[in-house]
């Protein structure tokens, strides 16, 4: 082309980068020339032997392993039949075990604490005396009812209250044996402190607190006051409680009889504040028709009389929470419940509390329901294995299985993949029952992944044997021709010809078996980082971490082995069902036209040809699939799939909403479009070659948006919404409605020390008066105010417990036993003119202190205070209650709160000085609050940590693998940015941060980087030119699209769980997978191309290395049939 001067016009690009590169060539002249000094000095010398050493090495390495994989595939194709039967026996003897890797689970409370947490360490401070694990009894009457059961019960309504502590156990019940004595028959045990082996007498329950229990011991007050009277040897008193005995209410029980209801309702006036907070008017009618039964209960309930559960690994009986659980239930249902509680096998179908915006997920209520937080754990663990085992895991295989079939049209494939899938997951699940690895709710993230992964290296090898086997058979073909031209006739050769098939196999484990080898040990190397403590300080992130590690390891050496004998003994051929679908891309006269016109523009203008080639050709790819249009024929597929597993779901048991049924549709309808279009990935291969920069740019556009995102969108506190727990769990959905009716839930508390501290009086440490003063002080002027806080300590118990006190039928006083040790006449009792005070002189406040605190129970002493190890009781717990709310306003209460309790410094969490008295210490806060915050900070921690470290990691695992620093920076950098992108997908999706989101990182560190490493070790067999890395990506490209499709509706099976939270992670893991299907097929070599380039440039030499039209040709030349006329 020339300008109308008649000068030829310049490429006005080329120009400026010709000048950019010479004003430069200064300072590249100056690192060439250090660069020979270098090479020249005897450091270049050293580093010359040692590479030489190095190279040495690695071809005697290479010879050493090629020899070993020529003799083990020479036995395995000899006889594939003996391998593959051997594999399978082999695999049964532990995969039988995988039938109870249920029992693997742990759902306790515990397994989520993190490690080294200030809660973790507090918590296991109070487990040592009190209770910590909760287990709640949510209590509805027909009052709160809707429709025909709807009643005027009352909670403190002597019938109701009856019932509820017969569930409790009180003396009327104590000795009725079985279930019919209720859950808390031992009053004195502290749930099993006093008991050193089962069935001794110990209930698990250390303490309950409940409407019914206020009442009770309000009812047994006088009792127990005037025997302590007599205890400490007042005037007309003999030391024992011969007194006290003679009083009708001695019982811990209900009040019963005539004037029962009115004793009741004056209890309940007494008690205040603390009876309100377990019960609720719901319709506001006036009338408490719900109320709750807390329970603390014991963290090890071995010595305890609970009903043993059999553990299936051992066949031994063990008394666990589960084992309590199931008691309670038990005992609901039982005939002695039949007899006493009526109330609880009444069923209600819609009750005011229910979420009505949420009532196909809410089931039918139970008057008594078993909540809190344990059972939910323990609920939601049994849920996610049952979906796990009959849900996801069956779905996941036929999904993977329907894919390879799309794929490969053949039913052989998908024996050939699907059998080392099979066994992969029978011998990892077997593993955790055989070696007792203990496993956690959070593996069901593990199930899909390991079906997705294992396909991947079986598709790989497959693939790569065919590709390898269809070489050898053309260059046979080839010399077939010659001969014949020559009048030498050759046979057919068999494809299965011994030497074929072990030249092909022995290629392949070579060249992609070596991929595959890389790829096995860097997803190794990357899950194993979540293994670490120092990293990941929540058990079940770790769980995951190490089952993968099982799972990927068995999967590559099953694949490896099993694969080359499949193909062997089923004589496997890709094309062999083309029948059944005829595959390719039919070319229609509009593309042939589209063609010569391009062509005859070509012969027209030449100077045109190089600035309108597009990175993809349109022509090439929007041809005819079947004789129609292959973007119609998408959506006609996509509408076909999402209409048949539409009529599927409809038709079975599976769940699966309208937008998971578009996505699943529309994953397998873009699998079985792009299978089809062979010349699409030809396509693919020139996009690196022609839009470099343009590749490069938007990646760099997304990687720095999701950059700026990263922070706000996995910062994130985590929601612990009803989006993260199976559907239509009744534990759940009453423990969500009891937090926003009663609002609270969580269950906190911190520990009054008194152990250090001089009495001043003749009383225990934790009795003494100015001890709860000080706790009054904190709690009523200082946590009470905290938004949302409320608090039960020795101080609100004894406010609400109210005495009546005679002496020769004069009534002194009739007050709390708060009121009565601060009462004004201990000081006043001598003066004369104070005449109200002079019977005060009989006794000291001393010994009315000790007499009030014999006066609570041993139900409420074992709640509130230590036991009494010959010194007296020396700590105290504050409870303080909080409802479920967000992590962001929580963990603002928790720092006020902990700010008040650190107020006189800490020497640690359990040694604070708040209270200002010499010797009596305080700790932090600890319970369900700050457990969740610790929590979700662990969560955080370990997904920022983890992905650094397995990028860190893999770096330089795999810059020791390929040799070449330069290649390993490129391939983790092409997954990085993936990583990055995740932001975008969350806030676009609108995802919160939960600990399957957190693993994300690492897990997509690990799975996408094999697609890199697909990539490069083609690239590197093929070579970095342009006609190599267009060859790679055409070739490899299709590859690791099958595997992405395989892995991506592996993970889909997680779509068919009606846990939302848990099917967010499943489509993100999907579409970053995809992602990484992009980067590693396209920016990868866009990155390489643009390193050659710039490197060419900056030897002077810019604009040489990438003549794509003068590079060679980039696709298997046929032989050309010559014809010579004489």
């Amino acid at each position: 082309m020339t300008s109308a001067g008649g000068r030829p016009q310049q490429d006005e690009e080329l120009v400026f980068w010709s000048w950019f590169f010479d004003r430069i060539s200064p300072i590249t002249n100056q690192i060439s020339s250090f660069r020979d000094a270098v090479g020249n000095s005897a450091v270049g010398g050293i580093m010359d032997t040692a590479g030489q050493l190095l190279n040495d090495i690695s071809d005697t390495a290479q010879i050493a392993v090629q020899r070993t994989v020529e003799l083990t595939y020479s036995a395995i194709l000899r006889s594939p039949a003996y391998l593959i039967v051997t594999l399978l026996l082999a695999s049964a003897l532990i995969g039988w075990r995988a039938e109870d890797f249920e029992h693997q689970i742990n759902g306790d409370v515990e397994i989520y604490l993190p490690d080294g947490a200030n809660s973790t360490l507090l918590l296991n401070e109070v487990r040592e005396q009190w209770a910590t694990d909760i287990v709640i009894l949510y209590v509805q009457t027909n009052n709160a009812a809707i429709g025909s059961k709807h009643g005027s019960e009352n909670i403190t309504d002597a019938e109701i209250l009856n019932q509820i502590s017969w569930i409790e156990g009180d003396d009327n019940n104590a000795d009725a044996g079985g279930y019919g004595r209720g859950l808390d028959y031992n009053k004195e045990d502290r749930g099993s402190h006093s008991c050193s082996s089962p069935m001794s007498g110990c209930d698990g329950v250390v303490w309950i607190l409940s409407p019914a229990q206020i009442v009770k011991e309000a009812n047994s007050t006088d009792y127990r006051f005037s025997c302590a009277v007599e205890k400490y040897g007042l005037p007309g008193s003999d030391g024992d409680c011969t007194l006290a005995s003679q009083n009708p209410n001695e019982g811990y029980s209900i009040p019963q009889g005539d004037g029962a209801q009115d004793r009741i309702d004056s209890y309940v006036e007494n008690s205040g504040e603390l009876f309100s907070n377990f019960v609720r008017d719901t319709n506001n009618d006036g009338i408490w028709d719900t109320g709750v039964i807390i329970m603390g209960i014991s963290f090890d309930m071995t010595n305890t009389d609970i009903t043993p559960r059999t553990d299936l690994k051992t066949g031994d009986e063990i008394r666990d929470h589960k084992a309590f659980i199931a008691y309670v239930k038990a005992l609901l249902s039982s005939d002695p419940a039949w007899n006493n509680c009526p109330l609880c096998f009444e069923v209600y179908d819609e009750v005011w509390t229910m979420d009505k915006e949420r009532s196909d997920k809410i089931p039918q209520r139970k008057a008594v329901t078993v909540t809190g937080l344990t059972p939910v754990l323990h609920d939601v663990s049994d849920s996610i294995y049952q979906a796990l085992r009959y849900t996801m895991l069956p779905v996941s295989l036929v999904l993977v299985g329907l894919t390879m079939f799309i794929l490969h049209r053949s039913w052989k494939v998908i024996v050939i993949c699907g059998t080392p899938i099979a066994m992969s997951l029978a011998v990892t699940f077997g593993s955790t029952v055989l070696f007792d690895i203990m496993l956690t709710p959070m593996i069901i993230s593990a199930g899909p992944i390991l079906v997705g992964l294992g396909v991947d290296y079986s598709l790989h090898l497959t693939n790569r044997i065919e590709e390898n086997r269809t070489d050898i058979l053309k260059k046979m073909e080839d010399d077939a021709w010659a001969s014949k031209r020559d009048g030498i006739e050759v046979p057919e050769p068999d494809p299965f010809d011994p030497q074929i098939s072990l030249t092909a196999n022995v290629r392949a484990a070579m060249t992609t078996g070596n991929a595959i080898f890389l790829s096995a040990l860097t997803t190794i190397v990357g899950f194993s980082v979540l293994m670490w403590h120092s990293l990941v300080p929540i058990e079940p992130m770790r769980t995951v971490g190490k089952t993968l590690l099982i799972g990927i390891s068995t999967t590559f050496i099953i694949s490896m082995l099993m694969v080359p004998a499949w193909i062997e003994l089923l004589r496997y051929r890709k094309g062999d069902s083309d029948s059944l679908f005829k595959r390719g891309v039919v070319d229609s006269s509009r593309r042939k036209r589209i063609v010569e016109e391009r062509e005859s523009r070509t012969r027209e203008t030449p100077w045109k040809k190089k600035s309108e080639d597009s990175a993809i050709d349109t022509s090439d790819v929007f041809g005819t699939i079947l004789g129609v249009n292959s973007l119609f024929f998408y959506f006609v597929s996509t509408v076909i799939f999402t209409g048949a597993l539409f009529i599927l779901t409809d038709t079975t048991n599976l769940e699966l909403s309208n937008s998971n049924l578009l996505i699943l549709g529309f994953t397998l309808s873009t699998t079985l479009t792009f299978s089809l279009l062979d010349e699409f990935w030809e396509s693919v291969g020139r996009v690196p070659l022609k839009a470099t920069l343009l590749v490069i740019l938007v990646s760099s556009l997304a990687t720095v948006w999701g950059g700026m995102m990263f922070k706000e969108q996995l910062g994130k506190d985590i929601t612990g919404s009803s989006d993260e727990v199976p559907p239509n769990l009744e534990s759940y959905e009453t423990l969500r409605e009891y937090s926003i009716v009663f609002e609270g839930g969580q269950t906190n508390m911190f520990i009054v020390d008194a152990t250090d501290y001089v009495t001043e009086n003749d009383t225990a440490p934790i009795r003494d008066l100015p001890i709860l003063d000080s706790i009054e002080r904190m709690q009523t002027i200082r946590i009470d105010n905290v938004e949302n806080t409320t608090t039960i300590s020795l101080v609100n118990i004894l406010k609400a417990i109210h005495v009546d006190v005679e002496i020769a039928s004069l009534e002194l006083y009739d007050q709390s036993l708060w009121d009565l040790i601060h009462d004004e006449c201990w000081d006043e009792s001598s003066n004369p003119l104070r005449p109200d005070c002079w019977p005060y002189s009989v006794s000291s406040r001393e010994d009315m202190v000790n007499i009030a605190f014999d006066t609570l129970s041993p139900e409420v002493r074992s709640m509130l205070m230590n036991s009494d190890d010959g010194d007296g009781e020396t700590k105290t717990l504050v409870y303080v209650n909080q409802p479920y709310i967000n992590l962001a306003v929580a963990g603002g209460l928790r720092d006020t709160i902990d700010g008040h309790l650190d107020e006189g410094g800490c020497s640690d969490a359990l040694r604070c000085g708040a209270l200002g008295i010499e010797g009596v210490y305080n700790s932090l806060l600890t319970g369900g609050l700050p457990v969740s915050l610790d929590i979700n900070d662990g969560i955080h921690e370990a997904q920022s940590k983890t992905t650094v470290a397995t990028m860190l990691i893999l770096l330089l695992v795999m810059a020791i693998l390929f040799r070449s620093i330069r290649l390993a920076f490129f391939t983790m950098t092409a997954v990085g940015v993936v990583v990055l992108w995740q932001p975008i997908l969350m806030w676009f999706y609108k995802v919160n941060v939960n600990v399957f989101t957190a693993m994300i990182g690492t897990l997509v560190f690990g799975i996408g980087v094999d697609d890199s490493i697909h990539i490069i070790d083609r690239i590197k067999d093929e070579r970095e030119t342009p006609a190599g890395i267009q060859k790679s990506v055409s070739r490899t490209g299709r590859t690791i699209f099958e595997t992405t499709a395989t892995t991506c509706t592996g993970l889909a099976a997680g779509l068919f769980v009606g846990i939302p939270g848990l099917q967010n992670f499943f489509v993100l893991m999907m579409l970053l997978l995809v992602l990484a299907l992009l980067t590693s097929s396209i920016l990868l070599p866009s990155l390489i191309v643009a390193y050659h380039e710039l490197s060419h440039a900056l030897r002077g030499r810019f604009g040489t290395w990438q003549d794509y039209d003068e590079s060679g040709s980039v696709v298997d030349s046929d032989p050309i049939d010559a014809v010579v006329f004489r």
